[in-house]
Order: structure tokens, then C-alpha cells, then sequence
């Protein structure tokens, strides 16, 4: 289908939708389909589709303009964001990626890049090859420490987990939500609260680690505040 055609069909499907602002956004977006100075405007016209549940629609818009653009990192991604199932995610990163050494990407678009492939790989139950991927690749992306934490408790290395948490702890003085979630099972699994304790002391003030460190206590018999464990599915802002 060429780029006309590609265009018609999604302007066809836009007649039949009536949230006013997802046309008009898609429209724009449309007026801007291969001009890579315009990329947020047209990811934005994917997205703002997508959340808003037009989400067949939003695979047509992020597809097309992938297709006008299929170097760009912007569109691999809002594309893997827009597809179904994480083997597809997988197959378009790695086709990307024979095309396009990931090295040579902006630093946070690299990120980006090898967290959604790692994701996708977990998704589709390769979770070696997602555990190798993250660590391979260093991210510092919050999505890729809280996913590398995930996998090594998940898959029995409890330890691996904390000593990657607690690393990050120590260059951000604190943790999101999901990596305390995971640092507060793995020490559970382990037992072994003197270690959470001593690594825990300097940052027991944090909302984040406090519980923690207040659980680490109460397991050893020592007196502490009330507070509940850390729950998963918080915010990535660490």
C-alpha cells in the first residue's frame, strides 16, 4: 500500500469516531508523516489514540509512520507500544536492530530500545535472553533496573537483586516503588535481616526504604513503627 492509500485508510477510519480531539490530533499528525522534525507531534497523535481506547487505530497511524521513517527509534517505539503480543514487539526490535547499530542511538533512545525488547522478551517467556539483554546493555532506566530486579527473584537470585537495588539506592539515595517492592521480597526470601539492616541504616529515613528497614526490625525482635511492606506497581520516577 503506498503512502497515499496509507493515509486515505486513516482518514477513513477517523470518520467514524467521535472524540473530537483524538481526530483533530490524528489529523495533525497525518499533515506531518515524514518530516522527523515533527516526530512528537505524530508519536503524540499514536499515543493520545491508543489511551484513548482506538487502539486499532493507533497501530495504522504508528505503523505508517514507522514505514515513512524506519531508522527512527521515536516510531520503533510508539509502534512496540501500539502492537499485541511481546513476540511481535521482539521481532520488530531485532529487525530494527539489523539495521540500525543501537549503539549509535541517543543515549536515552538506546535505553529505551533495550528495556522494550527486554520487556518483550519476558513477555514472550525467554527470560534468559531478557535477564542477558539488561545486563549486557548497563541501562540505568528505572524500568530496566525495576525488570532486572523482577527476574532475578523471580528465577531464584534474591541476592543478584538486592545488590542491584542497592547500588541503585546508593547513587539515587532512594528507590521507586517497584524496586522497593522487589528489595523487600528478596530480603524476606533470603532471611537474612542483619544484612538489610546494615545496608538499609543510611537511607532508613527514605519513604521508600523505611518499611523495609522497619520489617528487617521487627523480624529481629527490635522495636518499630507500624508500616506496611511496599507494594508493587508504583511509579518508574528512580
Amino acid at each position: 500500500m503506498n503512502q497515499e492509500s496509507r493515509k486515505a485508510e486513516i482518514e477513513g477510519m477517523l470518520e467514524g469516531i467521535e472524540d473530537e480531539k483524538v481526530k483533530a490530533q490524528v489529523t495533525k499528525a497525518l499533515n506531518y508523516i515524514g518530516d522527523p522534525s515533527r516526530r512528537l507531534i505524530v508519536t503524540y497523535g499514536s499515543a493520545r489514540s491508543r489511551e484513548s481506547g482506538y487502539k486499532e487505530l493507533a497501530l495504522k497511524l504508528a505503523q505508517f509512520a514507522y514505514e515513512q521513517n524506519p531508522e527512527d527509534p521515536y516510531f520503533l517505539l510508539e509502534l512496540c507500544n501500539c502492537l499485541g503480543q511481546p513476540q511481535e514487539v521482539v521481532n520488530e526490535i531485532e529487525q530494527y536492530s539489523q539495521r540500525v547499530d543501537l549503539n549509535s542511538l541517543p543515549g536515552d533512545q538506546r535505553a529505551k530500545v533495550i528495556v522494550t525488547l527486554a520487556d518483550g522478551y519476558k513477555g514472550a517467556g525467554k527470560i534468559s535472553e531478557s535477564i542477558q539483554t539488561l545486563e549486557e546493555s548497563k541501562t540505568e532506566l528505572a524500568r530496566g533496573i525495576e525488570l532486572l530486579a523482577e527476574l532475578y527473584y523471580q528465577t531464584g537470585q534474591p541476592q543478584k537483586a538486592i545488590d542491584l537495588l542497592y547500588e541503585r539506592l546508593k547513587w539515587m539515595g532512594k528507590l521507586s516503588q517497584d524496586m522497593a517492592f522487589w528489595m523487600a521480597k528478596s530480603f524476606d526470601t533470603l532471611g537474612d535481616y542483619s544484612q538489610a539492616l546494615e545496608k538499609l541504616e543510611k537511607f532508613k529515613d527514605d519513604a521508600s526504604i523505611k518499611p523495609i528497614y522497619n520489617e528487617a526490625r521487627r523480624k529481629l525482635g527490635l522495636p518499630v513503627e507500624s508500616e506496611g511492606i511496599p507494594q508493587s506497581g508504583g511509579s518508574s520516577s528512580c
